[in-house]
């Protein structure tokens, strides 16, 4: 899908990625509870200013988290309430000057700029008179439960909107458990009748809590609040379609889609090459991330039970499959993050494999893509979704360095852009591993500090 001259201009870019909440202007003082699922209140108007900082390590393209209005909660981004506004607190932070998220039951509403829309517009500008690119996260499987349209679609079956999503129709209860009460009600004495009553009316009462609803849908890896997006609706189409075209008539340069392997793939390329008529040097960069998801296959229509069971483990056999299911894509999108590269890097420094096997591992995998030249990979180490690679290191500086030197290296003269995740230049770290628990992966998107930031000079030097 990928033209070489619509997207040259792409090749050998360094970005940087920008966690928006947890990169500058947050609050200096939160709980382990923010951290987890809270606001800190990193934002767009801070991130100006630090535009300088970004330039000076040799980076030439920013690669920011989601920007659409968020749940309550939606730090990160990926639980849009609305697609067609900048959340005010990704612009502003705490100090809001228009609290206006917009209303995404008017029509026109697609039409209209608050004045979080217009500090988005502000940063892009600023951008580009540096030279450095924009890159936004695109996020077009799932919205969170409390979108409007999927309220209404929920409470309604006849709702304009419930083909907007994936609703199932469950099993109805047997009358077996009923049943049985009565019969045993009957059997009690008449001294314990009214006990026994009791006794019931509160297993009734905690079973009425249990109780399902009658119709269920489809969620981004079975996760209830962020309901799937039927893509093979038009509307559906039409509305994230004219949400993206609002952010590129703003100046933005490259769309990273989230979690690519989720929707309908020829239903995602009907929705890209729409937007290629007006934007056609705009790559769109797909996340195609299917390890260890099989158990959720039916939310994954990007790829079959079959192929998710390859992947369940991460080893040589299975990053082999990986690329196959990768080259698929290359007729539908313009290039992917290459977590197979990822993924050999950390069996790297992970001991697994040793420096020799890695790089020999790597090379083939960039083989496999040459009828795909065009084909553009992100190469990447670490992002906001897994453990930072000084941490994977075990604070090794040398391996650390090694990893990076594998990153800055042009494979098969491919010229491939690479990605590095804000704070790595100051080898940011965590505690624990982001894995095992519910929330984790804040561990992985601690704030950034400057005050006290030691550059790695590796960074701004030329590679």
């Amino acid at each position: 899908m990928a033209s070489e001259d619509n997207f040259a201009w792409i090749k050998g870019s360094k970005i940087y990625q920008v966690f928006l909440d947890r990169f500058a202007g947050h609050k200096e003082k939160f709980t382990e509870d923010e951290l987890r699922k809270g606001f800190l209140y990193g934002n767009m108007k801070a991130l100006i200013g630090k535009l300088d900082y970004i330039k000076s390590l040799n980076f030439d393209m920013i690669w920011l988290t989601p920007f659409y209005v968020n749940q309550p909660g939606g730090y990160h981004g990926y639980h849009a309430e609305n697609y067609n506004h900048v959340d005010p607190r990704f612009a502003y932070g705490e100090n809001i000057v228009d609290n206006n998220k917009g209303d995404v039951f008017d029509p026109n509403d697609i039409n209209v700029e608050t004045g979080a829309d217009l500090v988005l517009k502000e940063l892009i500008e600023e951008c580009h008179k540096r030279n450095l690119k924009i890159m936004m996260d695109f996020v077009p499987n799932h919205c969170y439960m409390t979108h409007p349209f999927f309220k209404d679609a929920q409470s309604n079956e006849k709702s304009k909107y419930r083909d907007w999503f994936y609703f199932i129709k469950k099993e109805e209860k047997k009358e077996k458990k009923n049943k049985e009460k009565e019969e045993k009600k009957e059997k009690k004495e008449e001294k314990e009748e009214k006990k026994e009553e009791k006794k019931e009316k509160k297993k009734e009462e905690k079973e009425e809590k249990k109780t399902e609803p009658e119709y269920t849908h489809l969620a981004f890896l079975g996760f209830l609040d962020l309901p799937k997006l039927n893509l093979k609706n038009k509307e559906v189409q039409d509305h994230l379609i004219n949400s993206t075209l609002k952010f590129l008539k703003y100046g933005i340069d490259a769309v990273r889609i989230d979690h690519c392997v989720g929707p309908d793939p020829d239903s995602l390329k009907i929705i890209i090459d729409k937007i290629h008529k007006t934007y056609p040097k705009v790559p769109f960069i797909g996340e195609c991330l299917p390890i260890a998801i099989s158990g959720h296959s039916e939310t994954i229509l990007g790829a079959s039970l079959e192929d998710l069971k390859k992947l369940d483990k991460v080893n040589l056999t299975s990053l082999k499959f990986l690329d196959e299911l990768m080259l698929r894509y290359s007729k539908y999108l313009d290039g992917l993050l290459d977590f197979s590269f990822q993924y050999y890097v950390d069996l790297f420094v992970q001991g697994k494999i040793d420096e020799k096997k890695c790089n020999e591992e790597i090379t083939e995998h960039f083989k496999r893509f040459e009828k795909a030249k065009n084909f553009i990979l992100l190469k990447n180490i670490d992002s906001h979704d897994c453990d930072r690679i000084m941490f994977r290191c075990k604070i090794n500086y040398k391996l650390f360095q090694k990893a990076m030197e594998l990153l800055y290296k042009n494979w098969e003269n491919r010229n491939d852009p690479i990605v590095i995740y804000y704070g790595t230049e100051d080898f940011m770290n965590q505690e624990k591993t982001i894995l095992g628990e519910p929330y984790g992966d804040f561990r992985c998107r601690q704030p950034m500090y400057f005050t006290n930031c030691w550059i790695n000079q590796f960074f701004k030097g030329e590679k």
